[in-house]
């Protein structure tokens, strides 16, 4: 029933209306962006200039024999040809391609590939980590065959191996049945499965061979990958070989093998310590090292040169864990060869080159004056407290056109005076190992404080023998700084004499604790 008021019709909604535009906005919106996206894949599908420009610039280039900075896929692949297996000659019977720590077997002089025969075996041993302590570990590492102690050479590093571009190194490993590991070798100059790790691993009484081709030229690490591959490394596994280049690089007077590495002990007494694993694993090694042990290339081992000499070092950084930042303190690298690519031109003039666990470098020095070059890690707490320190010593005539003392100081030391004594003896006194400026103004006074030696300068006449007696808790040394005499490292309560022979001001130091200078003044 109606009330009486006529019920008004609403009006047409605008629903439809809306809905349309909407589906409308929808698939242009679609159109745009697909539209878009082709012109994107279109774009990024060509390069930013003309195909034609640039092929036309990789021709030239190319025409000028020279590769162009960015040619996409048209870069020189620096492999060589390689000449099939079965054509390649035995590497000839003079050519040596392994030798021990810290030589480096001569350069081979081939112009051309060869297959080169190496036959490693693994030793597990007990051998003294740090000599002057008393220290010994049991390492396990690489020998072979040669001219060294019992016919063997290496161990710990593991020989250095010379190769050439384009060899094939046949690669034979046993593992003596008296030994109680299995272990392998991972070459990182290999082109293969793990480097060769898993066609390498031999439980004890077995032996493998395997041939691999030397695609690129370098200087490479080796090491043991069998199991928990951390514990084999720092066991001692490890080493270097080298693959020279197509073009030799220029010969040098002396070639060293140096390899830095780490072992993570017990707590370091005389005898033999164990491994501590947490340690390895949070990277804390208790010592850091030259070519396997604390002063393996310092006092009656260091190296040798002459002024005027050129020396080449390769070196390996095995690790396991630590960056190195090897440096010569009182010298530079007149070139190096980052990360020991041999393909590229060597930087020169470089104060210290950072080596990767795991890497290596090619660096070349001068002698340029007599004097005692200090090789380090120079994050130098690993170098005077853990042991990372080698030294070059440089014999031959001053030049004060480079190097001259021409003033030293006070010089209130005691002094021989009256008749000639045959003998002298100074003390390292306790403490001297304390920090202090190196060339502080007292360095040569008898007041010095905090003092290093008994007497500052010492004057004696010719033919006086000199003894040095080490009363701190410290290791030191008695190092010229001409390099006419090195002590090597002396214990507490060791001593340690010199006889002058000849008129002259020599200088001294202590190799671990470079602010400890004094001088003997020899009168004639």
């Amino acid at each position: 029933m109606m009330d009486g008021r006529q019920r008004e019709t609403p009006p047409p909604h605008p629903h439809f209306t809306l809905g349309s535009i909407a589906v409308l906005g929808v698939a242009l919106a679609s159109i745009a962006a697909a539209i878009g996206i082709t012109a994107l894949a279109i774009t990024a599908s060509r390069n930013s200039v003309d195909d034609g420009i640039v092929a036309e610039k990789v021709a030239a280039a190319l025409a000028d024999g020279e590769a162009p900075a960015d040619a996409g896929n048209l870069r020189t692949d620096v492999v060589p040809d390689l000449v099939p297996k079965s054509e390649l000659p035995l590497a000839p019977e003079s050519e040596v391609n392994v030798s021990a720590a810290p030589d480096a077997p001569r350069p081979l002089g081939r112009s051309a590939p060869a297959i080169v025969d190496v036959h490693f075996r693994v030793v597990e041993q007990v051998q003294a980590i740090d000599p002057a302590e008393g220290v010994t570990y049991e390492t396990w590492g690489y020998e072979v065959e040669g001219s060294g102690p019992d016919g063997l050479i290496a161990g710990t590093p593991g020989p250095m191996i010379r190769t050439r571009v384009g060899d094939v190194l046949r690669f034979t490993i046993t593992n003596p049945e008296t030994n109680s590991h299995p272990h392998n070798v991972d070459f990182h100059a290999v082109t293969g499965q793990g480097g060769g790790a898993a066609a390498t691993t031999v439980a004890p009484g077995e032996t493998v061979t395997i041939e691999a081709r030397m695609l690129y030229p370098g200087f490479f690490m080796y090491h043991c990958a069998y199991g928990d591959v951390p514990l084999h490394i720092s066991h001692g596994m490890f080493g270097g070989i080298l693959v020279e280049p197509a073009e030799p690089l220029p010969g040098v007077d002396h070639e060293w093998y140096v390899v830095q590495s780490e072992y993570y002990t017990t707590p370091p007494e005389p005898g033999t310590v164990g491994t501590d694993r947490d340690a390895l694993t949070m990277e804390e090694p208790t010592y850091v090292v030259f070519n396997g042990a604390v002063g393996a290339i310092a006092g009656d081992h260091a190296l040798q040169m002459a002024v005027g000499e050129r020396a080449r070092i390769y070196f390996v950084n095995a690790g396991l864990n630590l960056v190195s930042s090897f440096h010569p303190i009182g010298s530079h690298w007149d070139a190096v060869y980052p990360e020991a690519a041999l393909l590229g031109p060597p930087l020169r003039g470089s104060q210290t080159t950072l080596v990767p666990a795991g890497g290596g470098t090619v660096v070349e020095l001068i002698g340029r004056v007599p004097s005692t070059i200090i090789l380090v890690d120079h994050a130098l707490t690993r170098a005077f407290d853990k042991g990372a320190l080698g030294q070059i010593v440089v014999s031959g005539p001053e030049d004060p056109e480079i190097f001259e003392v021409v003033g030293s100081g006070e010089e209130q030391g005691s002094e021989t005076t009256g008749a000639p004594a045959s003998s002298e003896v100074v003390d390292i006194v306790p403490g001297a190992w304390e920090t202090q400026p190196e060339g502080a103004a007292d360095e040569f006074a008898e007041t010095e404080d905090p003092a290093d030696y008994s007497v500052n300068v010492l004057r004696i006449p010719v033919g006086t023998t000199v003894t040095w007696t080490n009363s701190d808790s410290m290791l030191h040394t008695v190092t010229a700084v001409d390099g006419s005499f090195d002590s090597g490292f002396l214990d507490e309560g060791d001593s340690w004499s010199h006889t002058f022979t000849e008129p002259g001001e020599y200088e001294y130091y202590c190799l671990p604790h470079l602010w400890m200078r004094a001088k003997v003044i020899v009168e004639g």
